[in-house]
């Protein structure tokens, strides 16, 4: 498989930093010419819905060219890495890149709790319990949001759609029940709205599954729907991340990688930090290589800084501490998981592989 790199000049990032400049609020990076271009007409109603796991991949493979998001697609564009929810998102609501919230991926470990957590969900890594009596991500690592930042110009009023957000849902239907309600309303407004299909499906039953072709025909025909109920309003569709099928290793299988180890593994399955001790650093390179050899790109921690490979802009302070010695990146169809009993999936993220980095720019305008 080819290697992908993000392009943070024309992914995500940008795109959020198209909304931002859209409103008159501050923003860090360039933006994104073929949104600005739609931008220009000041629609009433600017729209980001977000289908986790639609990459271009997976749009091309469920999808007949003659869809309503294949006739509206614009191009493509890029994710962040590592391309996952965690990251991606937390990007596409902030305006910053991976390097500057901190927010890397599902597992960071934090020293002040000396904790690897869970950080959406909060929980302790492999456990039900709570990591904290607190929200650990939130309290230590936090940052500004770009709904709190569209606000305060007082250009638009902004509103996220999902089970988490400041408009919260708990069902597919009710994402579009509600973007329909907001976008009717009186005034200016930047509405993003979140869906976790089709990633919930493809992580469970693979990423061609025929379930995961009637989920993306189900979203493909309700926002077509949807749009066809809405004046004055500029749809974009996009995703996080792809997907790519895969096959796990496990460390616990390999003893003498595993005694190297000064604490559990963290950030991804596909991109993978790992704390070494001391006494075996100079090692652990020519170890890791025997098992996994060309599945992965084994960087130092030094070398993930220098290729800027969680993006550019003000470092975040906690970064190169979630990162630890050595970060895996996967470059081909494995994961790796501590042991035989850590959650496993058929189909994932996080890699530099085409399927995974590369996501849509969907656009769809309403006069």
């Amino acid at each position: 498989m080819d290697i992908k790199y993000p392009d943070y000049n024309r992914g995500i990032v940008i795109l959020a930093c198209s909304v931002l400049n859209h409103y008159g609020a501050d923003y860090r990076h360039n933006t994104l010419p073929m949104f600005d271009e739609l931008l220009k007409k000041n629609y009433k109603n600017v729209v980001v819905m977000l289908f986790d796991g639609l990459g271009i991949d997976a749009l091309e493979h469920h999808l007949k060219s003659e869809s309503f998001l294949r006739r509206h697609l614009q191009g493509s564009i890029s994710s962040v890495f590592p391309p996952t929810t965690t990251a991606a998102t937390t990007t596409i609501e902030s305006g910053l890149t991976p390097a500057e919230h901190g927010w890397l991926g599902w597992s960071l470990y934090f020293n002040e709790i000396d904790k690897i957590v869970d950080i959406f969900i909060n929980k302790e890594k492999n456990s039900k319990e709570s990591a904290a009596n607190y929200h650990v991500a939130e309290s230590i690592i936090p940052y500004k949001n770009i709904y709190e930042q569209i606000n305060e110009t007082s250009n638009a009023k902004a509103y996220s759609v999902s089970l988490f957000g400041t408009n919260k849902v708990t069902s597919f239907d009710e994402i579009f029940t509600e973007v329909k309600r907001l976008c009717n309303q009186d005034g200016n407004k930047y509405i993003y709205a979140y869906c976790s299909e089709p990633d919930s499906t493809m992580h469970i039953n693979g990423c061609y599954s025929k379930l995961v072709t009637q989920w993306a025909e189900k979203i493909d025909k309700k926002i077509e729907s949807m749009c066809n109920e809405l004046t004055d309003t500029l749809v974009i569709v996009t995703a996080d991340h792809g997907h790519i099928n895969i096959e796990y290793k496990f460390i616990s299988d390999y003893p003498n990688l595993n005694k190297m180890l000064e604490r559990p593994i963290s950030i991804e399955d596909r991109a993978t930090g790992f704390f070494v001790n001391y006494d075996y650093k100079n090692q652990f390179a020519f170890e890791f290589s025997k098992v996994f050899g060309l599945d992965f790109l084994l960087l130092t921690k030094k070398e993930v800084i220098e290729q800027k490979l969680f993006g550019d802009g003000k470092k975040h302070h906690k970064l190169e501490e979630f990162i630890g010695d050595f970060l895996a990146v996967a470059i081909a169809d494995k994961a790796i998981a501590y042991n035989h009993e850590s959650n496993q999936f058929i189909s994932h993220h996080a890699g530099m592989t085409d399927s995974e980095m590369m996501i849509p720019f969907i656009a769809v305008e309403m006069d």
